[in-house]
């Protein structure tokens, strides 16, 4: 029987905050070595349009996008969902009454109030390569999967964050003012599940990798889940299989020693 293995991006097999910026041989091995004989899917927050040109061309089985929020399998769309209008208006309201920034994101295009905005330059300026691609003064009448809000500072991050638990989910970056916002209901777990269900894989033939909180659901949600030694402290609490760091190929490493492809 096949397996499926679902794999996060940042931190996982890319560290952009750490300057690992492209993947490894290693990694580009183990994902063709996978391919062959079972499915590898790419989770993450991000829509198409963030994707580096790298992750794209690694051709996976298929893709979790915007934290679960729009889920493919080669080119057939296996569950999407968007948010509603009074999710939105309430998230560009309370965000920008906090001096905040947001960026709201369909499968293609990220829209975002201003690139001028202090909050977002100081986010920004740990990803560089990022910025590019965004319509700016836009919040038009979308189907948006997911959206990115940030703060000046502590305070007004937190107190956001608090007006807004009941209309989305949220999901603090690590080391930033800032979060991810989720549908509600909608994690990267829920693509674990719909991928699961429409290869139908067995439960215990999954497996996931990952190093954030905004992980933690598909790490849940599969039978072996496998932290990166990197990982946000949090997720040790959990008691998840842990591998190497993300500098050291932990990804490749885990597959390897598991049997689960050959070496490079």
């Amino acid at each position: 029987m096949k397996k499926l293995a679902f794999c996060d991006i940042d931190g996982t097999i890319l560290d952009g905050s750490r300057k690992m910026e492209k993947l490894t041989p290693e990694t580009l091995h183990a994902v063709s070595s996978l391919k062959q004989t079972d499915y590898v899917v790419i989770a993450s927050g991000r829509c198409m349009g963030l994707l580096d040109r790298q992750i794209i061309d690694l051709d996976p089985s298929g893709f979790i996008l915007c934290n679960g929020g729009y889920d493919l399998v080669g080119d057939h769309t296996v569950f999407c969902d968007s948010f509603s209008e009074e999710a939105v208006r309430k998230i560009r309201e309370v965000t920008l009454a906090y001096n905040g920034f947001y960026i709201f994101e369909t499968l293609h295009e990220m829209y975002i109030d201003s690139m001028e905005s202090e909050a977002f330059q100081k986010f920004m300026s740990g990803w560089a390569r990022l910025l590019k691609g965004f319509t700016e003064n836009g919040c038009v009448d979308k189907p948006f999967h997911i959206a990115m809000i940030g703060f000046p500072d502590e305070p007004s991050c937190i107190a956001a964050g608090e007006q807004l638990k009941d209309v989305a989910d949220l999901a603090r970056h690590k080391g930033f003012y800032s979060y991810d916002v989720n549908i509600k209901g909608i994690s990267k777990a829920t693509g674990v599940n719909r991928i699961r269900e429409y290869l139908d894989i067995p439960y215990e033939n999954t497996y996931a990798f990952g190093d954030a909180l905004n992980d933690l659901e598909m790490l849940q949600a599969v039978a072996h889940p496998v932290i990166m030694k990197n990982s946000d402290p949090a997720l040790r609490s959990y008691g998840f299989e842990e591998t190497d760091d993300v500098l050291d190929n932990g990804f490749y490493r885990y597959l390897l020693a598991n049997e689960l492809i050959n070496p490079l």
